[in-house]
């Protein structure tokens, strides 16, 4: 097996977004996600598994299973577009492999119609020094748009796997994204971080989505920590300290 697609469902969905957060520094994008499949009780319509997973399996109820990317749909009240939610239970183990599963994340999400990626995920700022969310836009128009809505523009570095790969891929689609990362001193949850994305993505599309019950919620989001794996090795310059992902 490299891939197994299950469709659960076939929605019609119309003129979709899609925003990923998968596991990553402090869960961020993660959490995020998840809180808007629980808050908004979007609908899984796909699960995708595949072998470029890390080399485990997950213990549920007694029973083991693979390790899945999940796919749901929801339209918020007042909005014109459908919105695809996605989050899994790891990110690919390799960089080979990281490549391999975003592309297939990107032909389906082609196939659903989605025309814009967006990505939550972490930027780790161990002096404080950024904004509470910092990002980076697919192109000019883009990038104007969310710092209009308080993103911090980030100049250089890199976003390191799949919630870097997915906007970037997407691109080859001819798909526009941005990433939103909540900046975060602790490699380990970071609630409000998560929080500040969530606002700010709010902001940016005129949601007014509800957040009063994130506190609350968010302790059970997600549902377990996945064991640490270490990520690829990449090159770069000493002055390059911030890590994102």
């Amino acid at each position: 097996m490299t891939f197994e697609i299950k469709y659960l469902e076939k929605p019609d969905l119309n003129k979709p977004i899609a925003i990923a957060g998968l596991p990553g520094i402090g869960l961020i994008g993660k959490v995020a996600v998840e809180y808007l499949i629980e808050e908004l009780d979007a609908e899984k319509f796909l699960e995708l598994g595949s072998d470029k997973f890390p080399g485990w399996a997950i213990r549920e109820n007694g029973l083991v299973r693979g390790l899945k990317v999940y796919f749901h749909h929801v339209n918020i009240d007042g909005f014109d577009r459908d919105i695809v939610l996605i989050t899994a239970d790891a990110q690919a183990s390799s960089s080979e492999g990281q490549y391999e599963l975003s592309e297939k994340i990107i032909d389906i999400l082609e196939d659903e119609g989605v025309d814009t990626v967006i990505t939550m995920a972490a930027f780790l700022d161990s002096e404080g020094n950024k904004s509470p969310v910092v990002g980076a836009a697919t192109n000019k128009e883009t990038a104007k748009k969310i710092e209009k809505n308080g993103v911090g523009l980030l100049n250089n570095g890199r976003i390191v796997g799949m919630n870097g790969l997915l906007v970037k891929l997407g691109t080859d689609k001819k798909m526009k994204g941005f990433c939103l990362l909540g900046t975060t001193k602790d490699r380990d949850k970071d609630p409000q971080a998560s929080k500040e994305v969530l606002s700010k993505f709010s902001n940016i599309y005129k949601l007014d989505l509800d957040l009063s019950s994130f506190d609350e919620k968010v302790p059970d989001l997600p549902k377990f920590k996945p064991p640490k794996i270490k990520m690829p090795s990449v090159s770069g310059g000493e002055s390059e300290t911030s890590y994102i992902r």
